[in-house]
């Protein structure tokens, strides 16, 4: 079970990865005055409720001349609801609901009682803080390099959790600073496999009935 478990967890978090490297970002530059953006960070942090989107994933892979790409929908609540739903090119949906796992395939349904899973219920919490965006609560989980260009700011995290390494090497977060919420995740193995996922027509605080989390 512990095995099934993290390899769930893994995929939501880490995604089927990469090895083909992205150009360099040369667009960015370092943030001097960080304090304001922790802020405004926390702030959007505590008052998020829900959020609804359309995503975007390419899965690069060195075999590959062009990146895997796949559509779906994601939709997050209070922190303990999550929905990520594969569209195009098949279907697949997770559904993570107060502790309770579902994983839907086109052919079967299989669900898991995990609220007594200590190391789920970790990894449960850190990726909402993710999607959240709030990375400021425990500076043990996480090292942080701030960046910024004229749309967005960027966030570059060094897993320092014992329990992170094992899953990743950074995770990159941008913010939109227009409507200020996480546009883009980027997540990064220790291999240097990549996942890249695009937020689009997010809906921030917007009502979500808890229909969306069912888990049958």
């Amino acid at each position: 079970m512990n095995k099934l478990i993290y390899s769930i967890i893994a995929f939501l978090v880490v995604g089927i990865s990469a090895t083909f490297a992205s150009p360099a970002d040369t667009t960015y530059t370092v943030l001097k005055d960080t304090t304001a953006l922790k802020t405004r960070v926390n702030t959007y942090s505590k008052n998020l409720t829900t959020i609804e989107s359309n995503f975007t994933q390419k899965k690069y892979m060195s075999v590959l001349t062009e990146p895997s790409e796949s559509n779906g929908y994601f939709c997050y609540k209070n922190g303990t609801m999550i929905r990520w739903e594969y569209i195009e090119p098949f279907k697949y949906l997770i559904v993570i609901n107060n502790g309770r796992l579902a994983v839907h395939d086109e052919n079967k349904t299989n669900s898991y009682d995990l609220t007594s899973n200590k190391a789920f219920l970790e990894m449960n919490s850190k990726l909402g803080k993710i999607l959240q965006g709030n990375v400021f609560i425990d500076q043990n989980d996480f090292a942080c390099m701030f960046f910024e260009n004229s749309q967005n700011y960027k966030l570059v995290l060094t897993p320092k959790a014992k329990a992170h390494t094992g899953f990743f090497s950074r995770v990159i977060l941008y913010f939109d600073k227009k409507i200020f919420s996480v546009s883009r995740v980027v997540i990064l193995e220790l291999s240097g496999d990549k996942t890249d996922i695009e937020f689009t027509d997010r809906k921030i605080n917007s009502p979500v009935p808890d229909e969306k989390f069912n888990l049958q």
